[in-house]
């Protein structure tokens, strides 16, 4: 049979053929997974990037509000204490009441409480107009200060000379001859205790003259780094300790928060120095500042560290991370030391200074 006039592929050419193609697909792969690394790096930055604008704006939030409602025109309207009644439990026996606290943490993060109004109606203090006895659940005030049943109001003395009490609306103002009445009947109103005299030491009976403040739901919150992120918790509402589990999670791999104050000296508002949250300050102690020195604190810095969710094969990070530079008197920056294993992650540090208006404004 004449098979001169076929054609075709021979096994040698084949094989060769299947060698070239083999070596095009594994330089292609090798292409796209270096290409993938490189997208997964740019897109881990990027939440970390997310994350942390996040977080820090909504801890800013929180301190440019603080302390609305706890201020009148000649400065806070509860230094001698407040009494807080929750549910069962005395909350604050005339503790002393702050706008913004940090708590130290240590080695580890900082966390940051904060206390003030809701109100849309304007916290602008209202005056009592009757005589309250003690054992009243009825205070009588000259308006009606925006409050509906259920919200929570704050009734302090004249010129800030007596122990605050928060107490619950149990129903509507009601309208009188005399002004408004701002029931707080106990039972199931959470924040209305049977008898004020056994929840608290101190339970003042207001008078004439003193003040009455719309707080509307009352926010008081805790911003902690709990299972590298940030979380949310009511410390009026929630028992400590507080965890993962009885916090509510905000934003995602937040890995370290650090928090200063600045203080400003007495009678002035221009801040003079940083100091930590701590006994061991250089500034003195800050660790349980009284009445006398929350108008000192004029602002919080603060530092948020953003961790990406990519894991490299290198080690991408320093040994330690800066949280702000150094140079501004009182105490030294903070710092947060990488294990070798979290040197494979990247960090994005996000800081600023906030300045607690109501504290100014306050005077």
């Amino acid at each position: 049979m004449n098979r001169t006039g076929q054609k075709g592929v021979t096994l040698v050419e084949l094989m060769v053929a299947l060698v070239i193609g083999s070596l095009a697909v594994l330089v292609i792969q090798q292409v796209m997974a270096v290409f993938e690394g490189q997208k997964r790096t740019s897109s881990g930055g990027s939440d970390a990037q997310v994350n942390g604008a996040v977080a820090l704006f909504s801890i800013e939030r929180e301190i440019r509000q603080a302390g609305y409602g706890l201020f009148g025109g000649n400065g806070p309207l509860c230094p001698l204490g407040i009494n807080i009644y929750f549910n069962g439990t005395t909350v604050s026996d005339g503790g002393t009441l702050r706008p913004v606290v940090v708590m130290d943490g240590g080695a580890g993060p900082d966390a940051i409480e904060f206390l003030r109004s809701d109100t849309d109606f304007a916290a602008i203090p209202t005056s009592i107009v009757k005589n309250m006895p003690n054992a009243s659940s009825e205070v009588t005030t000259d308006s009606n200060a925006g409050l509906a049943q259920n919200q929570v109001f704050l009734v302090a003395g004249k010129d800030a000379g007596k122990v605050c009490t928060l107490m619950q609306m149990s129903q509507d103002p009601q309208k009188t001859g005399n002004g408004w009445n701002l029931q707080h009947n106990s039972g199931q109103f959470a924040y209305n205790p049977s008898n004020p005299g056994n929840a608290f030491k101190t339970a003042p009976a207001y008078e004439i003259g003193d003040a009455v403040v719309n707080m509307g739901n009352l926010v008081h919150g805790r911003y902690q780094v709990l299972c590298d992120r940030l979380t949310q918790v009511d410390p009026t509402t929630a028992a400590a300790p507080y965890t993962c589990a009885n916090a509510t999670p905000l934003v995602d791999e937040i890995v370290d928060l650090q928090a200063q104050y600045g203080i400003a000296p007495a009678g002035s508002v221009q801040i003079s120095q940083w100091c930590d949250a701590t006994a061991a300050s250089t500034c003195g102690d800050w660790s349980n500042p009284g009445a006398a020195d929350l108008s000192r604190i004029r602002a919080v810095r603060i530092a948020v560290v953003a961790r990406s969710v990519q894991y490299e094969k290198e080690q991408v990070s320093p040994a330690t991370l800066a949280l702000w530079e150094a140079g501004d008197p009182g105490d030294p920056p903070p710092s947060r030391a990488l294990t070798d294993d979290e040197r494979h992650y990247r960090y994005k540090v996000f800081t600023t200074i906030v300045p607690i208006r109501n504290v100014i404004w306050g005077g």
